[in-house]
C-alpha cells in the first residue's frame, strides 16, 4: 500500500486538514509541517463536527448567525509557525470540499494568510448579484490584484482548487478548469506577510465569516496540474456524494 507521501500528488504539501477529531477545540494538520491550528469562538457563532454523510466522511461545519464582529467562527494558526505559506514570487495550490450557505449575503473567507491592501493573500466567496464567484487575491502596497471564478452555487459540496503559475492562478470546479476573470490585469506577487494564516474569516478574525461545511482543505508548495485535481477529484467524490 502506498504511504501518504509516496504519492507524487501529495509532493510539497504543506497544509492538509481532514478535520477527523469529531471534538476538542483543535484540529490536526497531518501534512508534515503539522501546523499548530486552534478553532476560535469569539462569541455566537459554534462549531459543528458532523460525518451525516452516506461515506461517513468527517467534515466541519462553520455556523454563523450574522456578519458582526462576534457571529462567527474560525481556526487560525500563528504567523511564527506558518511561514511556508508566505507564498511571494513562488507557486503554490489551495483546494478542498466546500458546501456554503450564502444567508447573510455578504463575502465569506474560506483562507486567509495576508492583509487587505498590504500583503499576502486570499480566497473567498460571494453571491455576487447571483454569479456565486470564488475570488483570489494576491495584496501588495498600495493595492491588490484579484481574479475570480463563477458559478460556485450554495448549499452544494464543491472540490474547489485553484494554482498559481507565475502571473496566472487557473480554478477549477471538480477538476475541471473554469474560465478566468482577471478584470484585464494580471496577477502580480504578493507582498511578503508575517500575518496568522486564518480558516473562516479575515485577518482581522471579525468580520468575513464562513457559514458551513468545509473538509479536506489543502495547500501546497506547488502549482498542481490539471490531471493532478482531476485525480484527487476522481478519488474523493465517493466520500461527498458527488
Amino acid at each position: 500500500m502506498i504511504g501518504y507521501d509516496k504519492r507524487s500528488v501529495y509532493d510539497n504539501i504543506v497544509l492538509d486538514l481532514p478535520f477527523r477529531e469529531g471534538t476538542r477545540t483543535i484540529t490536526k494538520d497531518v501534512a508534515k509541517p503539522h501546523h499548530p491550528l486552534t478553532m476560535n469562538d469569539p462569541g455566537g457563532g459554534s462549531f459543528a463536527w458532523d460525518n451525516m454523510l452516506l461515506s461517513g466522511c468527517p467534515y466541519l461545519e462553520f455556523v454563523t448567525i450574522g456578519g458582526g464582529a462576534t457571529d462567527g467562527v474560525y481556526l487560525d494558526s500563528p504567523a511564527a509557525d506558518t511561514g511556508d505559506l508566505n507564498f511571494t514570487t513562488e507557486d503554490y495550490s489551495v483546494g478542498g470540499w466546500i458546501n456554503w450557505d450564502s444567508t447573510w449575503g455578504l463575502s465569506e473567507m474560506i483562507i486567509d494568510r495576508g492583509g487587505v491592501d498590504l500583503d499576502g493573500w486570499d480566497l473567498y466567496l460571494n453571491i455576487s448579484g447571483g454569479r456565486n464567484t470564488l475570488s483570489q487575491r494576491h495584496h501588495h502596497t498600495p493595492g491588490r490584484s484579484e481574479c475570480y471564478s463563477e458559478g460556485w452555487t450554495p448549499g452544494i459540496w464543491w472540490f474547489f482548487s485553484m494554482s498559481r503559475t507565475g502571473i496566472l492562478t487557473p480554478h477549477y470546479r471538480n477538476g475541471v478548469p473554469l474560465v478566468m476573470d482577471y478584470g484585464g490585469l494580471t496577477m502580480l506577487d504578493p507582498d511578503t506577510c508575517n500575518r496568522d494564516l486564518v480558516i473562516g474569516t479575515r485577518y482581522t478574525k471579525d468580520a468575513n465569516w464562513y457559514i458551513g461545511m468545509m473538509s479536506r482543505l489543502r495547500v501546497w508548495a506547488r502549482a498542481l496540474s490539471m490531471w493532478e485535481w482531476k485525480l484527487l477529484f476522481e478519488m474523493e467524490r465517493h466520500l461527498f456524494g458527488v
